[in-house]
């Protein structure tokens, strides 16, 4: 199964190395090997390529070096720069991490223009039409509503319910300690669980930390590792002043949207804000494009699900429902107020496209379909 990735890192892997981050279990290391017909893989978690790893002994005429969860090594940035600065890009490498490679990446300049960042995203409807187009839109939606995006999930959808219980244990107890020295591993066990029941909404620290008996900060801090660990990615509440929004309750999602506990609707908003979140890395990673997703609410509690911006534009406005089909008042006053380029309210049950001056009505999963603003 080519990924929408494996064109555009082909490319750029002729330049500079790349570095590939995303959850676990997405097809981060699948998509490495399809790349090539022969490349060298190793793992820094095997003891036998950690030797290798350490000893740069790997073939110099395979056509891609693969070097997974090499993050995990503490100067893994020195031993990278000194490769590529001796090696001058040839065999090519790629470096892959389920945890955040950039997090780490960013600590520092060591690699400042030796390397490309691609983030990998699971499959959203617009990537299955792609691997699927016998399957209508809806289908696809439908489909990845009950059983998300992973790829090992889209291929035995019987499983998916297992693989995304077992997904979630194993970064918790074996990735979670490779980024912190968090002991009370059940208690973030538990913090999941809550989180699964609140999609879609506000994340109030304070009510969390209540029903975990724990200190706010401490709640902050485990979502922030997380989010790092790509189990859930935060909205910020769109605002002219980055300072005022940052200090405002964030949204929370999953990358597996089948994971949310609370209701279709939930799982349909996770859905499109993964979409809409994927669409914004890769035109950031593939093109140098500043995009960024946010939400927006006011003192008046006027919300919609999404803001998409790209610099200091305002790209969409975004609301989503499930069947009204009648534009919300939120989404008309914003729209109102920001002129974006586009105003859209998404419907999944959709009876047909509407438009109402610049605001327009359109079916949720054929406009996911051909996803590009």
């Amino acid at each position: 199964m080519e990924r929408y990735l494996s064109n555009f890192i082909i490319k750029d892997l002729s330049r500079k190395c790349i570095l590939l981050s995303g959850p676990r279990q997405v097809g981060k290391t699948t998509l490495a090997r399809s790349l090539f017909g022969q490349s060298e893989y190793l793992n820094y978690d095997i003891v036998s390529d950690r030797r290798v790893i350490m000893s740069q002994s790997w073939n110099r005429d395979t056509p891609l070096v693969i070097l997974d969860e090499l993050h995990k090594y503490k100067k893994w940035k020195n031993l990278l720069k000194g490769v590529i600065d001796q090696s001058g890009g040839a065999p090519p490498l790629l470096v892959t991490g389920s945890a955040r490679l950039e997090v780490f990446r960013k600590a520092g300049d060591a690699l400042t223009g030796r390397t490309f960042a691609y983030h990998l995203h699971p499959i959203d409807p617009k990537e299955a039409c792609s691997i699927h187009p016998g399957r209508t839109a809806t289908e696809h939606v439908d489909f990845l509503l009950a059983h998300g995006g992973f790829p090992e999930s889209f291929n035995a959808p019987e499983l998916s319910r297992r693989l995304l219980m077992d997904r979630i244990s194993t970064v918790l107890r074996d990735d979670l300690r490779d980024l912190s020295m968090i002991s009370s591993i059940s208690s973030v066990e538990l913090l999941v669980e809550l989180l699964r029941e609140r999609v879609g909404g506000q994340i109030t620290y304070s009510n969390l930390a209540q029903d975990l008996g724990v200190s706010p900060p401490t709640v902050k801090s485990w979502i922030g590792l997380l989010e790092k660990l790509y189990v859930v990615f935060l909205l910020r509440p769109f605002s002219g002043k980055l300072a005022k929004s940052l200090r405002k309750e964030p949204k929370l999602y999953f990358y597996d949207c089948s994971a949310a506990e609370n209701g279709e609707s939930a799982r349909l908003e996770n859905l499109a804000a993964l979409a809409l979140y994927k669409w914004c890395d890769f035109v950031r990673d593939t093109e140098g494009r500043d995009a960024r997703l946010f939400y927006f609410r006011d003192s008046n509690d006027r919300e919609v699900d999404f803001v998409v911006t790209e610099g200091r534009k305002i790209l969409a406005c975004i609301e989503v429902k499930s069947s009204d089909e009648e534009p919300s008042p939120s989404l008309r006053y914003l729209s109102d107020r920001l002129k974006p380029k586009h105003s859209l309210q998404l419907v999944r049950n959709c009876s047909r496209a509407r438009e109402y001056g610049e605001l327009k009505v359109r079916p949720l999963a054929e406009w996911l379909r051909q996803l590009a603003l």
